[in-house]
Order: C-alpha cells, then structure tokens, then sequence
C-alpha cells in the first residue's frame, strides 16, 4: 500500500470535521491529555481476548479455555489499569468487577460466544488491506473467525450503543448529501467495508467465502444487585452484524470513502457545511478554542 492508503479512523475524523483533521493529522497538533481510564480499559479486554484466542486449540475444552481468559484477565488488569485514573479504590474495584464479569460471560464455559471465536479463530490484530474504487484503505481487525461457510471479523467494542444498525443506515445518504451529521455511524460503514473487502486479501481467504463483519458490544446490558457482602455485577455482550447494511448501501458508502479519501488526498480542510459542523462537532471538538473556522464565522457570511 501506499502512502495513500488511510485508515477508518482518519476517514472518520475528516467525515466529523474536515478541519479537524487538518489540526490533528496533517498539522500534527497536540491537544491537552484526556482520561485513560476506558482507553486502558479497552487495552484490557483487547489484550485478554487475543492472548486468550492465541492460545486456544480447536478441540480445547471450553472450562480450559474460561479459565485461561480469567487468568489472563486479571494479569492484564494489573499491567494496565492505573489507580490514578479513578475517583477512588472503590470506584476502580467496581470497573475491574464490570470488566471482569464482561469477560467472564463472553468466555462462559455454557455457550458464551468467546469460546468458539477462541477455537475458531484465525488471525487477531490482523491487518487487512483493500481497494474501494481505486482508494487505498488499510485497517487492524480485531478477530477472524472461521465458520461454516467462510468467515467473520470481529470489532470488539465496549458497548454497541449507537453503532449503526439497519433503522439508521438511512442517516448515511443525509450525510453524504450535507443534510445531517454522522460521523460515528459513517465511521462504522468505514469499518465495515474497510474489513469486509481487506478479509478478501488475506491468504486465508478462498473464492467464494461468505465474509461477514460484526461489532461485538462487551457490555451491552449491565446489572447492580446489591448482595450481603456488597455486591454483584452482571453482564451481557452480543454482536451487530453491518454486513447487510454494506451490501445494501454499498453505492453510498462507497461514495462517502471516495469524499473523505479525495478531501484528504487533495488538502480539502474547509468544514462543509459550515452550519451543521458548527453546530455538530464544535462542541466536543479538542481544537475548538483554536479554531479559526469556529471563532471567527462571519469571516464565512
């Protein structure tokens, strides 16, 4: 790939605000350091669920393989998770139960879905690289998992909430057209056709296989039950699958990497439309006390 070649990530970024991107990619500017609590919280269930899949033989059985993820879990935990990045040791003690809970249904001995994405798997942290309408993108795909008829890659995420689903695909067509703002849910299409179409270069891969990509939500329903000695946390993940949406909104997503890839490619950095990004991302911008598109609009009018 060439020099050319971007990420989901960096396509997203210019889809939320071209200009934003200009600050933070092309520019290079720093921006004051935020909490690393839920980053280093990602590394953890990132980490446990490679190194637990690394380890995993097809026919291991699925106790073994739980009680690898819980040991592996609470290593990882110690290497990563920081005191000083919680309010106090008791709200650190209720992350690491929620976290650790996550991990334990997803590697349930009875049926949880980490047992076979362990046996089954086929790469993680794989590097995926494709073409989209003669635009280079690159990715890192956090799981492939071999199934019946082909195979599934796998983002896992903390939670899917919010991720693009079937009822807001449509939201995708008013972005590209400047009619709303949805950078998140374009980055998921992003995602989505970044890993389906790089899986298809991997050696892996055989003509003909069924691909199939999903967000895996780690703690998508969490639960408090007070108990004698304190208390309990439940957990439950569960995927969404975007194939259907690429395949559905292949020529609108297609479009909107050909205008993130070409404004990037080509030092596009005006934030258009100016109004809806104004009043869309400034707010949560990292660059907006800097910015001189947002502190000086009537240089626009």
């Amino acid at each position: 790939m060439s020099s050319a070649s971007l990420s989901p990530s960096r396509l997203a970024t210019y889809a939320t605000c071209p200009r934003q991107y200009d600050y933070r990619y092309a520019q290079g500017v720093n921006t004051p350091d935020r909490s690393e609590l839920y980053l280093n919280q990602g590394t953890i269930y990132h980490e446990t669920i490679e190194d637990v899949c690394d380890a995993t033989d097809r026919d291991d059985d699925p106790r073994a393989i739980s009680d690898r993820a819980m040991r592996t879990f609470d290593a990882k935990w110690d290497e990563h998770s920081a005191p000083d990045d919680y309010e106090s040791a008791a709200h650190r003690e209720y992350q690491c139960a929620e976290n650790r809970a996550a991990v334990e249904s997803f590697f349930d001995p009875d049926g949880g879905d980490g047992i076979e994405h362990a046996r089954r798997s086929l790469a993680t942290e794989c590097r995926v690289e494709c073409e989209v309408d003669g635009r280079e993108l690159h990715g890192k795909a956090d799981n492939v998992v071999r199934t019946a008829d082909g195979l599934h890659v796998f983002d896992y995420k903390r939670t899917t909430r919010g991720v693009l689903s079937s009822g807001t695909a449509e939201y995708l067509g008013a972005h590209l057209d400047g009619e709303a703002h949805e950078p998140k849910r374009v980055r998921n299409a992003f995602q989505t056709a970044t890993y389906v179409e790089g899986v298809k270069n991997e050696p892996f891969y055989e003509d003909g296989m069924d691909v199939r990509f999903s967000f895996y939500g780690l703690l998508n329903s969490t639960s408090f039950e007070s108990t004698p000695d304190g208390y309990e946390v439940s957990v439950r993940g569960y995927p969404r699958e975007t194939t259907g949406i690429y395949e559905a909104q292949s020529d609108t997503i297609r479009a909107l990497i050909r205008a993130a890839h070409d404004g990037i490619t080509g030092d596009a950095f005006e934030p258009e439309p100016f109004d809806l990004i104004t009043e869309e991302a400034c707010p949560n911008c990292d660059y907006r006390e800097m910015c001189a598109d947002r502190l000086s609009p009537e240089v626009r009018r």
